[in-house]
Formats: C-alpha cells, sequence, structure tokens
C-alpha cells in the first residue's frame, strides 16, 4: 500500500539536488525539456518550507579541475560536465536559494556519500525528506533510495525532478517506472500541490 507521509517541518528536510546549468540549458548534451516547471515547483516547495522555519538543503554534483574526485564516473567519459570550471556545473539561474540554506557540494548520485548529510540531518532531529531535482535517473533515484535504506520517510514529488530522454528510453518512460516502483515500497510519490498542502 503507498505511504502518504505527513510532513512536520521541525523534523522534515526539502532537499534540491544537482538544479545546475547542466541540466537547464538547451546547449547540453543533458537538457531537461521539464527542467522549467519542475524547478517551478522546487521552488514552491523551498519557498513554504523556509516561511515554516524548515530545513532547506541545496546539493551541487561537481568536481575539482586536477578530477582527483572523480570516481567511476570517470569511467563513462561524462565526467567533464560538472566540473568547477565549467559554468554547467553552476547553479541555474532561476534556481531560488536562501543565505540559511545548509550547501552540500557531492561527488557521487547519492548525495549521502561523503557528504556527511546523514549527519547533518540526523544532528536536527529530522526523520523525513522531500527528494526533488535532477536527474531522475540517477542521483534523485540513487538519494531517494538511500535515504529509504537509512530510515528516513522519503517524499519525492512526481513533478519536482527531471532527467533528459536517454537513448531509445524517454523521460516519460522512465518517470512512470521509478514512480510506480518507488511508490510501491520506497518513497510517498504525492505532487507538489498535495505535498505543499500537508507543509504546516
Amino acid at each position: 500500500m503507498p505511504a502518504e507521509y505527513t510532513v512536520d517541518v521541525s523534523k522534515s528536510a526539502l532537499l534540491i539536488i544537482d538544479a545546475q546549468k547542466v541540466y537547464s540549458d538547451s546547449a547540453s548534451p543533458l537538457y531537461c525539456k521539464e527542467f522549467k516547471s519542475s524547478l517551478d515547483n522546487i521552488n514552491k516547495l523551498s519557498e513554504r518550507m523556509r516561511a515554516k522555519g524548515g530545513t532547506v538543503v541545496m546539493i551541487q554534483h561537481v568536481y575539482k579541475e586536477d578530477k582527483t574526485d572523480v570516481g567511476r564516473i570517470g569511467d563513462f567519459g561524462i565526467d567533464g560536465l560538472w566540473n568547477e570550471t565549467n559554468a554547467f556545473s553552476q547553479f541555474d539561474d532561476g534556481l531560488v536559494q536562501d543565505e540559511k540554506d545548509i550547501k552540500v557540494s557531492k561527488t557521487r548520485y547519492s548525495a549521502f556519500v561523503g557528504t556527511g548529510l546523514e549527519e547533518t540531518l540526523k544532528s536536527r532531529g529530522i526523520d523525513t525528506i522531500i527528494a526533488t531535482g535532477y536527474m531522475t535517473q540517477f542521483c534523485v533515484t540513487s538519494t531517494t533510495r538511500h535515504a529509504h535504506d537509512l530510515d528516513f520517510k522519503v517524499i519525492t514529488p512526481a513533478d519536482a525532478n527531471d532527467g533528459p530522454d536517454l537513448p531509445e528510453v524517454p523521460i516519460a518512460a522512465t518517470k512512470a517506472a521509478l514512480n510506480a516502483a518507488w511508490s510501491i515500497g520506497v518513497a510517498d510519490t504525492s505532487k507538489t500541490e498535495a505535498v505543499l498542502a500537508r507543509i504546516a
């Protein structure tokens, strides 16, 4: 039976994963067609969380110029897209940020690997996360599943993430499959408006 989690702001955190130009710039090979609409939903969620005194975490996937922290993604020849010297690695200009947001840099698909994020959240008494961002296929799904395995209650709004079409696999088909799987045993996939209504 699908879970529907309540959102106690004092115990919840909004994770904004990799809202970067590598996904918003039409010149990027990983351009996401629904970036703007999903980012609009992310900004609505962050506005509500901040207004209620909640925790917002800005997560950025970025590698050092010398590539010493790239890891296995380097085997696939795409790591340069997130190099700190590449403009694509910067946050999209439409992303609303606040000086009180927690900033996290990561070098792996899961936002919990090598970042101390689990400890940061649990030290604040947080037991629920709202996972949003990019790409649906990699960092969002990795973080969603990892958070579940760390015993966080996970909400991954179906309309607050996106990814590019991959060869022979349109993003719509990917989202349908992932949301079906998540909702069975990993995460609450309610849409943004439903989640906003729970943030009290």
